[in-house]
């Protein structure tokens, strides 16, 4: 991306030094100087990573070139050569936004990814602990049935005098 954005800056260059080393019946100064301008809000948006507002200033470099051409304030072979180097420049541009934009995606469909495994992972988490949990109280039940039939004195089967009847002593 960075050597992406140095070419964009380097071609911006060459059409600002395009502009500023014509000659006088090439270009006229005042609009060399508009250009000059223009071009240095591109330099200065694509330098700072701001590719968007880099486009808009290329935009508007592109009015000032046209405006300058219609005035008949530079040479027909002059607008060609500036107009074909912010050509490259947008080019170099449409370029850096695009794959800023499928950079953004990328990063957009890690974090669902990470976001809907962290889910699975969560509800997993919970069925583990409400399995745990459900067998924690089946024992639990299962241990309370044995608790109570054994309190019940089951072993003599209701006979409390081992069998011998009321009062009898056989």
């Amino acid at each position: 991306m960075r050597r992406a954005l140095l070419a964009v800056v380097v071609s911006v260059a060459v059409a600002w030094s395009a502009a500023a080393c014509a000659e006088p019946a090439d270009l006229q100064a005042d609009a060399a100087s508009e250009l000059q301008a223009a071009v240095a809000e591109v330099v200065k948006a694509a330098e700072q990573g701001r590719h968007e507002a880099a486009r808009d200033a290329l935009d508007a470099a592109r009015e000032v070139l046209a405006a300058a051409a219609d005035e008949g304030r530079l040479s027909v072979a002059r607008y060609r050569s500036i107009d074909d180097a912010l050509t490259r420049v947008e080019a170099e541009l449409d370029a850096l936004l695009q794959a800023a934009a499928e950079q953004a995606a990328a990063e957009q469909a890690a974090a669902e990814q990470a976001a809907a495994e962290q889910a699975a992972a969560e509800q997993a988490a919970a069925e583990q602990a409400a399995a745990a949990q459900a067998a924690a109280e089946q024992a639990a039940a299962e241990q309370a049935a044995r608790d109570g039939k054994d309190d019940r004195g089951d072993d003599d089967k209701g006979r409390g005098n081992g069998g011998k009847g009321r009062g009898r002593d056989d």
